[in-house]
């Protein structure tokens, strides 16, 4: 009899022991999320900050200034490459270009005007531009410092396509007018260099003009680069660049410009080597160059910042998306030495060729890469 309550006893005992085990493992699994052994660390800490943020982007982004945001792009179809022309027409400075065509290829012809330019302007009164030009006061100016600590990358952008950049035109023709050098060609119809996907999104933007600007007039967290290339391309949607200007109150992404930066190196980029080298050779204000297709002065990019601004001269209208390349390209020191009078020689020595930085203010510049 007392070996049996004894016995009775200790399996009651185990049960209780049982019982509490089974609680304890409960416990421990609901606060299992809770805590750790593991100590935390600084990486847990980002991951979680990380995760907040990009939350906040998709949700409410304009109540916050997030790291981190999410592009979605609906379908789109291909680019019509067959789409209504874009001539190569531009105002510059000294002449109006007309175009006309001739076997599918653009023609142009520079003709002299004087009443529908540009009233005359300099680089050294640029303080005083928003006088003439009202809208070089603005809100959102180019050019900008590109501060590196406060870019917002981009997650699930499609990449940026450039078509026919291999296409080789017609003809390309590189003009030096004291106050900038410009590189402008002519291709076949369908053959025309265009930009397409990325920050760009589903629109065609057709190539223009390549313009070069000594030293650079972009600069990356206050570095100032030596020389810099601005490949302004025009909506598709417009014919000429005056048209897409005049429509910067409804479209404030009429155009986009492409920023190459260039910087010190043991060698220089062979599209621009062949750029200088024929300016430097100029005897007039236009010179014909040597047949490359636009990928040989422009290579295509994957990486880049994008920022919403306006032209870098007057009128200053502010309808460009600027890009601006996430790796400087090369040039020697040689180079930048053999073009550091060119502009000069069209007026007065020790003159300035660029637009200083003008305020960031509210804008965001984003990364896509």
């Amino acid at each position: 009899m007392v070996l049996f309550l004894l016995r009775r006893d200790f399996v009651r005992a185990l049960w209780y022991i049982w019982l509490f085990s089974c609680k304890v493992i409960l416990l421990k699994a609901e606060t299992w999320e809770q805590t750790s052994p593991r100590a935390n660390t600084l990486y847990d800490d980002a991951d979680d900050i990380q995760k907040q943020l990009d939350n906040e982007a998709r949700d409410r982004l304009k109540y916050g200034r997030p790291k981190t945001i999410w592009v979605f792009h609906l379908p789109t179809q291909f680019p019509d490459l067959n789409a209504k022309d874009v001539s190569s027409d531009y105002r510059n400075f000294n002449s109006l270009r007309q175009w006309r065509r001739e076997n599918d290829v653009e023609i142009l012809s520079y003709t002299p005007i004087s009443a529908v330019s540009l009233k005359d302007w300099d680089y050294e009164g640029q303080e005083k531009w928003a006088v003439l030009y009202p809208q070089c006061g603005g809100h959102s100016q180019s050019p900008v410092d590109v501060p590196v600590d406060r870019l917002i990358t981009t997650k699930g952008a499609s990449p940026i396509l450039f078509y026919n950049y291999n296409a080789v035109p017609t003809s390309l023709t590189l003009e030096n007018n004291g106050k900038s050098v410009t590189l402008r060609g002519e291709w076949k119809n369908k053959l025309r260099p265009l930009v397409y996907g990325g920050a760009a999104h589903s629109r065609r933007y057709v190539f223009h003009s390549l313009t070069l600007h000594w030293p650079s007039e972009h600069t990356v967290g206050g570095l100032q680069y030596p020389l810099e290339s601005q490949v302004l391309h025009i909506s598709a949607e417009y014919r000429t660049l005056e048209e897409a200007l005049e429509a910067y109150a409804r479209d404030p992404q009429a155009i986009l410009g492409i920023v190459n930066l260039y910087k010190f190196d043991n060698n220089t980029q062979k599209g621009l080597s062949v750029l200088l080298k024929t300016v430097s050779k100029m005897t007039s204000v236009r010179e014909s160059v040597a047949r490359n297709p636009l990928s040989y002065f422009s290579p295509p990019l994957k990486e880049y910042a994008y920022y919403q601004g306006s032209l870098t001269t007057p009128p200053c209208t502010e309808s460009v998306m600027w890009l601006i390349r996430g790796r400087a390209l090369s040039v020697t020191r040689d180079y930048m030495e053999m073009v550091r009078g060119l502009l000069e020689e069209f007026s007065e020595p020790e003159k300035t060729f660029h637009r200083r930085v003008q305020p960031l203010n509210d804008r965001k510049i984003f990364f896509f890469n």
